[in-house]
């Protein structure tokens, strides 16, 4: 009989000390899971790091003298986030700034200086576009890749520059082609959306 009793008290005592909690593996796994929640270290690179500027000065056949400058914006990016782990890595894409000054016979016809904002105007890019379409979101997302001069040698009295936006990590893009003519106006058209 002592031997029940004391069977029954410790068998009492287990299950009144058994409390449900979790076995030390799911409490660590619990503990880890919670940890990449709340702590986050963030790892920041520009592109490009530092200030760039390109110059380009060109004579044309047809008389034209173009002088295009690029330049890194230091103020204005576009960031784009990947966490992996506990790690938040922050891609910055700085947007650019371009000068185009165009001269023919020594006279400077055209004379324009581009920011993001500006270029977003003048490329028709604007937040007025639904999800499906190829210029959705390219007002804050794009960033210029490249401008260069057409030289169409069947064009007489006018530049073509074009002008390349893309918006960084996909493959989506947007050429247009800047037409200057030789009274100095000028007119956007959109070559290829992707």
């Amino acid at each position: 009989m002592k031997k029940t009793i004391v069977l029954l008290v410790l068998l009492c005592i287990g299950f009144a000390s058994c409390d449900g909690r979790k076995s030390h593996n799911g409490s660590l796994s619990d503990s880890i899971k919670m940890f990449k929640k709340t702590v986050t270290i963030e790892m920041s690179s520009y592109t490009p790091e530092t200030y760039v500027e390109q110059k380009v000065d060109t004579l044309l056949s047809n008389g034209f003298r173009v002088h295009i400058k690029t330049y890194s914006d230091m103020e204005t990016n576009v960031v784009y986030s990947k966490i992996k782990d506990t790690i938040n890595y922050k891609t910055h894409y700085r947007n650019y700034k371009f000068d185009i000054r165009v001269e023919k016979n020594g006279k400077v016809v055209y004379n324009e200086t581009f920011n993001k904002s500006r270029a977003n105007k003048i490329l028709g890019f604007g937040d007025n576009f639904v999800t499906d379409s190829p210029l959705y979101n390219f007002n804050t997302l794009a960033v210029l890749k490249s401008i260069q001069i057409n030289d169409e040698p069947s064009l007489k009295n006018d530049v073509l520059i074009d002008i390349i936006y893309a918006i960084p990590e996909t493959n989506r893009y947007s050429l247009h082609t800047l037409f200057i003519m030789e009274n100095g106006k000028s007119n956007m058209v959109i070559v290829e959306t992707k």
